[in-house]
C-alpha cells in the first residue's frame, strides 16, 4: 500500500471542555470509561508527558484479560493528546494484539478537544506505524469493529460525564 490507512472518529459530549480532559487525563477518571463496552479497565501506571507511558488492564466480560501501554508523544492541556497505542503483557512489554496477529504492533493515536457550544467535540485518528502492507491492510478492513469499539467506549464515557 502506499498510503497509509487512518481511521477518524468523532463525538461530541455535553460537558465542557474542562471536564472532558480531565475524563483523558486522571487515571481514575479514565478507570471508568475506557475500553470498549461491556469491559472494566484499570490503569497500572500513568505518567502525562511527552515520554510518560500508560499502562492498563482490561478485563472483558467473559473474564479474558488484555493489557495495554500508551507512550505519550504530545500532551497540549486541554487540547490534544498524542501517544503510541499497542497491547503489552502484563509486565509492559509489547506484544501483538492478542485478538488478531496481523493488526498492526503500533498506531500512533492522536485525540483532539475543541469547544463545540456548550459542549465538546473529542476527534480521534488512528494510523498504523511501521507496519506491513499486510497488517495495513488488515487494518484498513477493521473499521466497522474500531467504529464499534470507539462508539461503545464513547457511550461509556458520555454517561459517565453525566453522573
Amino acid at each position: 500500500m502506499t498510503d497509509t490507512p487512518r481511521f477518524t472518529i468523532s463525538r461530541r459530549f455535553a460537558a465542557p471542555r474542562a471536564r472532558v480532559w480531565a475524563a483523558w487525563t486522571e487515571p481514575e477518571q479514565i478507570a471508568q470509561w475506557f475500553g470498549p463496552k461491556g469491559t472494566k479497565g484499570s490503569v497500572l501506571a500513568f505518567d502525562l508527558r511527552p515520554g510518560g507511558a500508560w499502562r492498563g488492564r482490561l478485563e472483558g466480560p467473559d473474564g479474558s484479560v488484555m493489557y495495554s501501554k500508551f507512550v505519550f508523544r504530545e500532551v497540549e492541556a486541554p487540547a490534544k493528546l498524542v501517544w503510541v497505542h499497542g497491547f503489552a503483557d502484563a509486565e509492559g512489554n509489547r506484544i501483538r494484539a492478542p485478538f488478531a496477529p496481523l493488526f498492526p504492533l503500533e498506531l500512533l493515536t492522536t485525540v483532539l478537544f475543541a469547544d463545540d457550544g456548550d459542549g465538546t467535540r473529542i476527534d480521534v485518528l488512528w494510523e498504523p506505524i511501521d507496519a506491513t502492507a499486510e497488517e495495513q491492510a488488515f487494518f484498513a478492513g477493521m473499521t466497522e469493529s474500531m467504529t464499534g469499539g470507539w462508539s461503545g467506549s464513547f457511550e461509556t464515557l458520555d454517561a459517565f460525564l453525566q453522573e
